[in-house]
């Protein structure tokens, strides 16, 4: 098994509507490949990370690139791993200090730690967390 960790920008006209829409099929689409991962928006940017086999996660991954709905994509993460961080989530996702949007929305402060799954692993959490806290910047 494989996971990637991403981090990218949406482009600014991306609406709550064009999100939904990407993680309803993200979640149908992983479900039947048995991906499994976790998105975060903090209101301009996402981190995404990308759990299964190789070649799946390469595949989405390359989709993910030729998107044009958001930018600056780089993979900050990419390793073989034993077990999956995010076992029971076809595609979860959080975003951060908007109560508009439909999400699990988190408040910059919140304790990440408890949302996120209890034995994953540590400096992947810490990954996410410092993600989370980070103000957007607006241009």
């Amino acid at each position: 098994m494989y996971r990637l960790v991403y981090v990218s920008t949406a482009k600014t006209d991306l609406s709550a509507e064009d999100i939904g829409r990407i993680l309803d099929v993200s979640q149908s689409n992983n479900h039947e490949r048995y991906i499994t991962g976790f998105l975060a928006h903090n209101g301009r940017h996402f981190m995404q990370a990308l759990e299964g086999a190789y070649e799946e996660v390469r595949e989405i991954y390359d989709r993910i690139l030729a998107d044009d709905r958001h930018e600056g994509v780089v993979q900050i993460l990419g390793e073989k791993i034993e077990q999956r961080a995010f076992p029971e989530w076809a595609m979860n996702y959080f975003r951060v200090d908007d109560r508009s949007h439909g999400a699990m929305v988190i408040q910059r402060d919140d304790p990440v730690d408890s949302l996120l799954p209890k034995d994953m692993p540590r400096e992947l959490l810490h990954l996410f967390a410092r993600f989370m806290r980070i103000e957007p910047l607006t241009v």
